[in-house]
């Protein structure tokens, strides 16, 4: 059975371990610039915030790409960018209602969370919970919906701060 990532900001304590553990995983080297996990913060409230690809059941990254450089893997559900073919146009970011597409400033393409090819380190490093790697059941997917709808508003409260 497929599964899916299920992120819950109110158990996030803004640790950072999920960005760092990205980093690590993708590239070798701790470095939040080139991690696929961004949390966004709002110290006054105590309020952290992970960002992440929602491999969306209908995403908008998909046809916004010109290039093609964004598919799904068939049999994860996984939505994935092909740095190959990504020339770093930046298309994509604007289309992702949840900001989850950031560009890799060393290589100048397109990256988002690709879940780690199914076994998303993030996940397996968070300490606080909020990061889960669950069966993409249907009460999952209502529950990760509902997460996902609550951090965005939570995200724009933060951004409308900054």
């Amino acid at each position: 059975m497929a599964r899916t990532l299920v992120v819950d900001h109110e158990r996030c304590c803004g640790c950072d371990y999920c960005v760092l553990i990205c980093s690590f995983s993708h590239g070798g080297v701790v470095r939040a610039s080139g991690s696929r996990v961004r949390v966004y913060r709002h110290e006054d409230e105590a309020l952290y915030v992970p960002v992440l690809c929602e491999h969306c059941e209908e995403p908008p990254c998909i046809p916004a790409c010109p290039l093609e450089a964004i598919g799904r893997d068939a049999e994860t559900g996984i939505v994935t960018i092909d740095g190959g073919r990504c020339t770093g146009c930046g298309i994509c970011l604007g289309s992702c209602p949840f900001s989850a597409i950031r560009m890799d400033p060393e290589r100048g393409v397109a990256i988002a969370c690709d879940a780690c090819g199914g076994d998303p380190a993030c996940a397996k490093g968070c300490m606080a919970d909020a990061i889960r790697w669950l069966e993409a059941e249907p009460p999952v997917r209502r529950e990760k919906r509902e997460h996902a709808e609550r951090r965005r508003g939570a995200l724009r409260r933060i951004l409308e701060v900054r």
